[in-house]
């Protein structure tokens, strides 16, 4: 698999700095590439809760292409996934983290993260 970002940055306004996002590259879409070349896209997006504020998700689709991807630095591909989890992180009751559990031991960690309807990608390795 190897990873593709969209427009990204290092860093959010301090308004906006927390735990959330602490340590992770800050971008609005993230493109899996698998060695079929079969493409996923994830973007955040708000979930509807009855009686509640929407919260905020994760939406994950296919996609015959990709627009404006840069690659994400990683060493070690293509990268092999062992397991993947998801998540709610947030404590809203809907997904908005996926972790994905290399064969190398490192994750690949994707949140929804503040500001609202930004995404967070890291790497955590064995060692951290």
């Amino acid at each position: 698999m190897a990873v593709q970002t969209g427009h990204n940055h290092e860093k959010v306004h301090p308004a906006w700095r927390d735990e959330t996002n602490e340590g992770f590259l800050i971008c609005y879409d993230i493109n899996l590439v698998f060695q079929g070349q079969e493409s996923y896209s994830i973007k955040p997006c708000e979930v509807d809760i009855t009686d509640r504020f929407p919260g905020l998700g994760l939406m994950l689709e296919k996609v015959d292409t990709i627009e404006s991807s840069i690659p994400f630095n990683i060493t070690d591909l293509p990268l092999r996934i062992s397991e993947m989890y998801q998540s709610d992180h947030l404590g809203e009751d809907v997904i908005n983290q996926y972790v994905f559990v290399l064969e190398n031991g490192s994750s690949l960690v994707i949140r929804h993260i503040f500001p609202p309807m930004t995404l967070g990608i890291n790497v955590v390795s064995i060692n951290a």
